[in-house]
């Protein structure tokens, strides 16, 4: 919990934060942007540049 509230938008993911892949259901209902890819944070879902680990958004608590 407290690393996640590290997240920010535009600045690298925190180092050791517990992170996973988006269910496959639910991949094919968001938007995809070539170079990047979804995963979860705790309860939050977040676009990370692939290549540099950059968060470009954050939609928080979908998983709440």
């Amino acid at each position: 919990p407290g690393i996640a509230k590290n997240l920010a938008r535009g600045k690298p993911l925190p180092p050791g934060i517990a992170k996973k892949y988006v269910p496959g259901s639910m991949l094919g209902h968001l938007p995809r942007h070539e170079g990047y890819e979804w995963q979860v944070a705790g309860s939050d879902l977040i676009l990370v540049a692939i290549g540099t680990a950059i968060v470009a958004d954050i939609l928080h608590n979908v998983f709440q």
